[in-house]
């Protein structure tokens, strides 16, 4: 609309320039063209001004650009002139058009805000508040509290004119009946003009609900005075019934539970020092019911030592507003009631205290009871610090030391007040710790009432001890609070069952053993039995050939030699356990150690087609040790290569020299030894196989042996193998004996053979067969026997036959060897014969007891034929045939 009244402005302005314009242009000739532009500024604004501006000029400058017009440069500095003027003009005219605006809108914005206040501050209010808009009420509306109060939604019409079944209330009531609507609050404002207060209503529900409202209205006056509507608010006073009846019940309540919890009441006016005690305040004080009371009268029922500690309180309960004391009343019977008193003070308006009330009430019981407690607590205490070998403390909830005793010092080293506040996980192995273990505890404890441990704990200088403990949790009514743990350091029990479990074991271990090694004994001796009493049918049978008679000698002998190996083996390990063995250590030739075990075992190489291999050094090395033992030692190596090594195998025997030592290395591509079996290899008794599954016997005390008398010459044995079927190397190290020592002279060259030369030789033992097979060979070499059966024929036959050699066996009935010898020496002729003990005791303690009781020589059972041959070539007479 105002850009039409800008174009029709310019048109205006147009046609009234064309026609002054008709006579020539001239200065005036744009003058409608100002006026055009005032109209549309003032009455449209700078925008339709600014439009006939646009249009003006156009005009003019079509007018000056066309054929039929002569313009010059003063035309256009007027055209120019009008369009900067009309631009003023516009500029000018929008200022005031502004300001007004401004006004109407800051006007309007303030009447919006004062209404939206008046709204919010309706809705805020936690009184009803109702408008009438109207002087007849026709629309009546409520804020949030009243349209909660009718159950209505926000902004609802609660007007009377409404249908009831549209209104959420139905009627108003005073005292039962129904009051007529032109005496509501809202009605009266209207129809009096003026505010109306303090006026009592009952609003009934649609449920029937009654609300009592306490109501104040005012009217609302137009600009012209007449009254257009009112406003009220009332207040729900039905509520301050409901908490009246409440504060009776409560006030009931109370009552009763003091009554219950026998609580007496008592109250002090500070103005007046006058004072009311309950019934029970009197009987648990002691006062009786008609006594006047007074502050003297409290005082003097109090013990003399709690009266000063009350005034105390008196006086705090003036400085902080509150009073509370325990303290003893006089019984009638004698004794005391403990009493708890507790008070507050009461001020008046003025910020004046005026009186005082508190309760009273008997707590004897529970002062016996701390007591009771207290002493058991003393005597706890006194028990925990004796308790010195065990660690008692308690952490908190979260694992906090919270007590220590004097144990917990002894066994973790901390001192109460270093560990005291701090987590108890610093007790825990930094293992333990990363593994979340002191947390688990708690939680096993929280979870099963009690949580055992035990593990290796850190003392306060960083050494571990293995402590044996219990944690139990603390409660207080049914709330854990912390844990109680008892530990006792457990590190020397715990080696002790350890040693009495490794003890049990290697005795079960031992036990075992001993098992397999009888069953193994029972079975090594055995073996050489049956080929001896099979080569025994051959000999004994008549027309076997010399040939057959020989090789079963042969054979024989062989077995013999095997029972012999396997009864002295037993004898040495024997000797060395005991340490009665005594090596005859001198400077020895290690190759004639190895020759000579070499030699040992050719026969078995040879029986199992095996090849050997020796590698030894140029030069010879000389070890201080026993010739025989040495020998020995690699005998049952090279005997151990053989036996477990299958037919046609390969065995190397290999010397090094190294700094100070030789290393000898007997190899072989037998059935090997298992991984798990290389840690024991060198054990009494222990057995590569078992013992039903070997077929090339064996007691297993060999290998054990070859350790004891290598480390006797102060050297080492190792083993090693790649497992089954991968053969075993064992390896010595010895010790090379210092170059200034001279090796030792060869043995010298045993007999071949020994006549008896006619000598005159006893032989005494119970075993028949074992003193008639003797006797037999003897008299085979040309000596002239005797047997005797037991000691008493011994000796008869002795003072008969004055023999020059006796061979006396001493394990013998009726009287035994030890005491037979004794009695032919003190006999007149016991002085010239030879007395030989010839037994299977064969200990050093028997060959001290053979000396003691007058033997001259010892020989173990079964004495070999050579041993016998050199006895009798030392003796007088008798001829020796050298080899």
């Amino acid at each position: 609309m105002l850009y039409a009244l800008a174009i029709g402005a310019a048109a205006w302005a147009v046609m009234a320039w064309l026609a002054l314009s008709s006579s020539g242009p001239g200065c005036a000739a744009l003058m409608p063209f100002v006026p055009a532009v005032l109209v549309s500024a003032i009455v449209g604004g700078p925008w339709p001004g600014l439009l006939t501006t646009l249009l003006c000029t156009a005009a003019g400058g079509v007018w000056l650009l066309s054929p039929e017009t002569t313009a010059g440069a003063a035309d256009w500095s007027e055209l120019a002139i009008f369009a900067a003027t009309a631009v003023g003009i516009c500029a000018a005219c929008e200022r005031p058009r502004a300001t007004r605006r401004g006004s109407s809108q800051r006007t309007t914005e303030a009447l919006r805000q004062r209404g939206e206040e008046i709204e919010r501050l309706m809705d805020m209010m936690p009184a009803v508040a109702w408008l009438a808009r109207d002087p007849e009420c026709r629309e009546v509306v409520g804020n949030q509290a009243g349209c909660r109060l009718l159950k209505l939604p926000p902004g609802s019409n609660i007007s009377a004119r409404l249908p009831p079944e549209q209104r959420g209330w139905l009627r108003f009531e005073r005292e039962g009946r129904e009051l007529p609507l032109e005496q509501t609050p809202l009605r009266l404002a209207i129809a009096t003009g003026a505010p109306v207060t303090d006026v009592e209503v009952d609003l009934v529900l649609p449920d029937q609900t009654v609300i009592t409202l306490l109501g104040n209205a005012a009217p609302l006056f137009d600009a012209a005075g007449a009254v257009r509507g009112a406003v009220g608010a009332c207040l729900d006073v039905s509520e301050r019934e409901r908490l009246r009846e409440q504060l009776q019940h409560h006030e009931e309540r109370l009552r009763l539970a003091m009554e219950g919890a026998e609580l007496g009441e008592w109250e002090m006016d500070l103005r007046t020092q006058r004072a009311f005690w309950s019934p029970l305040t009197r009987e648990l004080l002691g006062v009786a019911p008609d006594t006047p009371i007074t502050f003297e009268l409290y005082e003097s029922r109090l013990h003399p030592d709690d009266l000063g500690r009350d005034r105390c309180a008196v006086a705090e309960c003036l400085a902080t507003g509150k009073y509370q004391n325990e303290y003893r009343i006089p019984l009638a019977g004698g004794g005391w009631r403990w009493i708890d008193s507790r008070a507050k003070l009461v001020r008046d308006t003025q910020g004046q205290i005026v009186r005082m009330f508190g309760v009273v009430s008997d707590i004897t019981a529970r002062k016996e009871a701390e007591e009771a407690r207290a002493r058991s607590e003393e005597r706890l205490r006194l028990i925990l610090e004796s308790a010195k070998d065990y660690a008692i403390f308690t952490v908190d909830a979260r694992g906090i030391v919270t007590s220590w005793n004097a144990g917990a010092n002894n066994v973790f080293g901390h001192e109460e007040h270093e560990i005291v506040g701090k987590d108890g996980a610093v007790l825990f192995t930094p293992e333990d710790r990363a593994r979340g273990v002191p947390e688990k505890e708690i939680r096993a404890a929280r979870r099963d009432g009690r949580a055992h441990s035990e593990r290796w704990h850190l003392r306060k200088d960083g050494t571990r001890f293995w402590g044996s403990g219990l944690m139990m949790p603390l409660r207080d009514g049914g709330e854990y609070h912390g844990f109680l743990k008892i530990m006792r350091d457990w590190t020397e029990a715990r080696r002790s069952k350890e040693l009495l479990e490794r003890q049990a074991e290697a005795l079960r271990l031992a036990d075992r053993r001993k098992d397999e090694f009888l069953a193994t004994l029972a079975h090594e001796l055995r073996n050489p039995l049956a080929p001896l009493r099979n080569g025994l049918a051959i000999v004994r049978r008549a027309g076997v050939d010399e040939e057959m008679a020989e090789r079963a000698q042969a054979m024989m002998e062989r077995q013999l030699g095997q029972m012999v190996r396997l009864i002295d083996d037993l004898l040495d390990i024997s000797r060395i356990s005991r340490g009665k063995i005594e090596l005859r250590k001198e400077r020895v030739a290690l190759a004639q150690a190895l020759q000579s075990a070499i030699e040992t075992v050719q026969p078995l190489i040879e029986h199992h087609h095996h090849e050997l291999t020796v590698e030894s050094l140029p030069e010879p090395v000389c070890v201080e040790g026993d010739a025989v033992r040495l020998a020995q030692v690699f005998a049952n190596l090279l005997g151990n290569a053989a036996k477990f090594t299958p037919p046609g195998g390969h065995i190397w025997l290999t010397v090094e020299r190294r700094s100070g030592e030789v290393v000898v290395r007997v190899k072989d591509n037998g059935i090997g030894i298992e991984p798990e079996m290389l840690p024991r290899v060198f054990d009494l008794f222990a057995q590569v196989t078992e013992a039903h599954e070997r077929s090339q016997g064996g007691l297993g005390i060999g290998l054990s042996l070859v350790k004891q008398l290598v480390e006797m010459h102060g050297g080492t044995v190792e083993a090693r193998s790649g497992g089954l079927d991968m053969g075993s190397e064992f390896t010595v190290h010895l010790p090379i004996a210092p170059s200034s020592s001279r090796p030792a002279e060869p043995p010298a060259l045993a007999c071949e053979a020994v006549q008896g030369a006619g000598h005159r030789v006893l032989v005494v033992d119970d075993n028949h067969d074992a003193a008639l097979s003797l006797a037999e060979f003897l008299e085979l070499i040309g000596c002239d026997t005797r047997v005797a059966h037991d000691g008493l024929e011994g000796l008869r036959l002795a003072a008969e036959f004055s023999p020059e050699v006796v061979f006396l066996d001493i394990g013998m009935p009726t009287m035994n060897g030890y005491e037979t010898a004794r009695r032919m020496r003190a006999e007149p002729w016991g002085e010239k014969p030879v007395l030989v003990a010839l037994t299977g005791w064969g200990q050093e303690e028997d060959k001290a007891r053979a000396r003691e009781a007058g033997f001259d020589r010892h020989i173990v059972k079964p004495a070999a034929p050579e041993v016998l041959e050199a006895l009798l070539a030392e003796l007088p007479g008798s001829s020796v045939n050298a080899a």
